[in-house]
């Protein structure tokens, strides 16, 4: 079936000269995003993404292609969307129906979100299919503690039903583990969402190997777990000025140049 999209490639005029500076800046910060999660963490091919809220357009998002990895995605590739799900902006490129639909869901039905990234990794996928999800064995997942919605793997999560499902079961949390599937971190910025998957990572890769070995596992007190998920679990407290933005920021321009494109 055709697609009803132009050629790629033939886009009237290039990106950078159809939107707005601020538009292109976080192009170039989602795209640069993309590019550290699939450096940092193993993702599942064409299938994982990370979406942005634009700037001024509270009901626009922008999101990865359907037909791109994460490695590959630039600032012109990634397209433009509302939070009903429509395309809204001419492009050579689309989203994956799963995209769109997750993505917007999650926005439309949360005006505090900002950013959200969806990735399945072995090591969240692992976590995702056991029972009792994220455990709070290490300082990374203390971050977590209390704090995680989970979606059971009940419903399919690629048509609006099964998204608006999803979201209403994400409630006012900021992180969720969807069962048998994976995870899905947002945050007030891109950057917190970016900073929170990297941490959620590391736990569940930590949880992981601390299960394979076998000995008995150690477990901070619930008091403990809950003032460290105070302390550095706090929802707003990463923005683009916090130093791991920074420097993720400097690594991709160092490593991959071609973001900006």
């Amino acid at each position: 079936m055709k697609r009803d999209v132009v050629e790629i490639g033939k886009a009237a005029r290039p990106v950078r000269e159809r939107v707005s500076a601020e538009e292109w800046q976080l192009r170039c910060e989602l795209a640069a995003a993309h590019r550290l999660v699939a450096h940092f963490v193993f993702v599942d091919m064409t299938y994982n993404h990370i979406s942005a809220r634009l700037p001024g357009e509270p009901e626009h998002f922008l999101v990865k292609a359907d037909n791109v990895f994460m490695e590959q995605v630039t600032a012109s590739n990634l397209v433009k969307y509302d939070v009903d799900g429509r395309q809204v902006m001419e492009s050579g490129f689309r989203a994956s129906p799963a995209a769109y639909n997750l993505h917007a869901a999650v926005l439309k039905a949360r005006p505090d979100i900002v950013a959200a990234v969806h990735t399945h990794s072995p090591a969240n996928l692992a976590v995702s299919a056991q029972k009792g999800g994220l455990r709070p064995i290490t300082q990374q997942a203390m971050r977590f503690y209390n704090r995680i919605a989970y979606y059971a793997n009940v419903a399919d999560d690629t048509t609006p039903e099964g998204t608006a499902q999803l979201a209403r079961a994400l409630g006012d949390k900021w992180t969720m583990i969807l069962e048998n599937h994976g995870a899905l971190v947002c945050g007030t910025s891109l950057a917190e969402a970016y900073i929170y998957h990297h941490f959620f990572e590391l736990a569940a890769r930590a949880q992981v190997g601390a299960l394979a070995g076998g000995a008995e596992l150690i477990t901070p007190a619930p008091d403990v777990c809950e003032e460290r998920a105070k302390k550095f679990g706090r929802i707003g407290q990463y923005n683009h000025q916090s130093r791991d933005w920074v420097a993720g920021m400097a690594l991709a321009e160092k490593l991959f140049p071609d973001h900006k494109e």
